[in-house]
């Protein structure tokens, strides 16, 4: 694995915990809204897999973020 590939793994990971805690869910709330075993939303956020595109997306809609936004680092823009 590359280094971007490792720090795209690292960014969803980051944005998949972070959304999901501003948005006051649990683990179980997102595993049963994208019909995923509670363990596989925890592999994502722990970083060891990532969801597939589609599932990506439907939390990208929920959260009301863009694509893009769970790619990219938030961290800088959320501490402005």
């Amino acid at each position: 694995m590359t280094n971007t590939d490792n720090e795209i793994r690292r960014n969803i990971q980051n944005n998949l915990v972070d959304l999901r805690k501003k948005s006051s869910l649990t683990q179980a709330d997102i595993s049963k809204m994208t019909g995923k075993a509670v363990t596989t939303v925890a592999t994502w956020e722990q970083g060891k897999t990532l969801p597939d595109a589609y599932t990506l997306y439907m939390l990208a809609k929920r959260y009301n973020v863009s694509m893009d936004y769970m790619y990219k680092d938030n961290t800088l823009i959320e501490t402005k």
